[in-house]
């Protein structure tokens, strides 16, 4: 029997609201979240997707480069686990915005994306190592 009666518990727009939660896969954060979060996983999937030649002036600590305009971006992928949270960033987060929709396309469950990408990194005073 269907009714036209609110439900008991909840109204729907917070009941819309937290199916949104739930399908926002990819969090683009400031430089200050990135670092919290980065740091308090011990064994963290950091991508960096700039070029090597980008990555050589420096990157973040612990940081693997997947280059996002090589051929093999999507491949390289692969080797990450989905259902772990994967941190990306790239030089002001273009790059990065478009890799983050990429994963979320191949079904990884948790992105977070470095807002300003590491011109915001290191404006912010954060280190970088070579």
């Amino acid at each position: 029997m269907l009714s036209c009666k609110e439900p008991a518990t909840g109204s729907q727009p917070e009941q819309i609201a937290e199916l949104g939660e739930k399908q926002d896969v990819v969090r683009v954060v400031d430089s200050e979240e990135f670092s919290s979060r980065i740091n308090a996983v011990g064994d963290v999937q950091l991508i960096d997707v700039r070029t090597p030649e980008e990555v050589a002036e420096g990157t973040i600590a612990g940081a693997i480069n997947f280059d996002f305009r090589a051929d093999d971006f999507t491949e390289k992928l692969k080797v990450l686990d989905k259902n772990k949270a994967v941190y990306v960033f790239c030089r002001s987060g273009g790059r990065s915005a478009n890799a983050s929709a990429i994963m979320k396309e191949l079904g990884f469950s948790e992105i977070y994306d470095l807002e300003g990408g590491i011109t915001a990194w290191k404006a912010d005073g954060k280190e970088t190592v070579k």
